[in-house]
C-alpha cells in the first residue's frame, strides 16, 4: 500500500499510527490485567504479583503516552478509561472526543 506524499497524508497516516498504538498498548494492559486476577483466582498468588507489578509498568507506560498524544488521541474521540487516572482533562477536551465518537457512531452504526 502507496501512501501519498503529501504533508497532510502523512500526518494523517501518522495520527492513525498513533492511535493503533495506545489501543494496542492499553488492551496489551487488560489482558495481562485479566491473567493477573486469574492467577489470583486460582491462588497463585506470587505469580499473580509478577503480573501485577507488569501491569503498573504498564499504566506508567500508557500514562505518558497519553500525555504526550493527547491532542491527536482527543480528536480522535478517545478519553482516559478507568484504570488510567489523568484528572486534567479540559470540558473542552470532552466535548471534542464525545463529539468525534457521536459523529463516528452515527456513520458507522457502532
Amino acid at each position: 500500500m502507496k501512501f501519498k506524499r503529501d504533508s497532510k497524508s502523512l500526518e494523517n497516516t501518522s495520527e492513525l499510527r498513533i492511535l493503533a498504538e495506545y489501543n494496542r498498548r492499553f488492551k496489551q494492559m487488560k489482558i495481562t490485567q485479566k491473567k493477573a486476577n486469574r492467577l489470583r483466582d486460582q491462588e497463585m498468588h506470587k505469580e499473580s504479583k509478577k503480573f501485577q507489578e507488569l501491569v503498573e509498568l504498564l499504566l506508567k507506560e500508557i500514562e505518558v503516552y497519553y500525555r504526550k498524544y493527547r491532542t491527536v488521541l482527543i480528536r480522535y474521540g478517545v478519553l482516559p478509561e478507568s484504570p488510567l487516572i489523568i484528572d486534567d482533562i479540559t470540558k473542552e477536551e470532552k466535548e471534542i472526543a464525545n463529539t468525534w465518537q457521536t459523529n463516528h457512531q452515527r456513520k458507522y452504526g457502532v
